[in-house]
């Protein structure tokens, strides 16, 4: 999304987000761009341990993989304006899809105060909408590679019924105002952005805030969409 060429539509994209809590902006990443971050998620399945078998969700992840962190700043700029207000990253979560997969309705926790879907690519047999209920309709979203969901994900109860294909790459970036209530959580209690070792790094939550424990290799496991 070209900033110069697209502000009215930037401009149109904040408004809706700021009334009902959610916005599409198609084209954040170019389809090139798109092609080579869902290239470099399945390269990764090739080394044993990557990922993080999610189950009931039959699903992959990787917390704060490499790529994604820098997506994470990446977008960042872009949904200050979505938003209109500073905010500060938290994390970003790579995940792979695999046939079968459902996630149940949900609501995300402080860390994902304001969050954004981002689909990478899929084996491209047919689309899977992100379910989103906002202003008490149920809303099913298209997301082509490149495009992205910004949603309130502490606020919007958001699920994806059954996926048929082989897979589905998407990333969820992460983020929290940073003038509100979960501003502690900057960063997801880690002291940097960037690639996370959960053997040598801690992260360090509010104690009094639901999500203090500190997590095995996925805080979310289950959800994000």
């Amino acid at each position: 999304m070209t900033e110069t060429r697209t502000d009215p539509v930037l401009q149109q994209c904040s408004r809706h987000f700021r009334a009902h809590g959610y916005s599409v902006l198609r084209g954040v990443l170019s389809p090139s761009e798109a092609e080579l971050c869902a290239g470099y998620a399945l390269l990764q399945s090739r080394t044993e341990g990557y990922y993080a078998i999610e189950q009931p969700l039959i699903a992959r992840g990787r917390y704060a993989d490499a790529l994604s962190e820098a997506l994470l700043l990446r977008v960042l700029p872009l949904m200050e304006k979505v938003a209109g207000e500073s905010l500060f990253p938290c994390y970003s979560y790579l995940r792979i899809y695999q046939n079968g997969a459902e996630l149940p309705a949900h609501l995300d926790r402080p860390s994902c105060e304001i969050s954004t879907s981002l689909t990478l690519g899929s084996d491209g047999r047919a689309p899977w909408p992100l379910c989103v209920k906002a202003d008490g309709q149920d809303l099913a979203l298209q997301l082509a590679p490149g495009d992205m969901l910004a949603y309130r994900g502490a606020e919007l109860p958001h699920w994806r019924e059954r996926f048929e294909g082989r897979h589905w790459i998407q990333v969820f970036l992460h983020y929290v105002r940073a003038e509100g209530p979960y501003a502690d959580y900057r960063f997801d209690g880690r002291e940097h952005i960037g690639p996370f070792d959960p053997a040598r790094q801690r992260r360090r939550l509010p104690a009094d805030q639901p999500g203090a424990a500190i997590p095995p290799a996925h805080p979310d496991a289950g959800t994000d969409g």
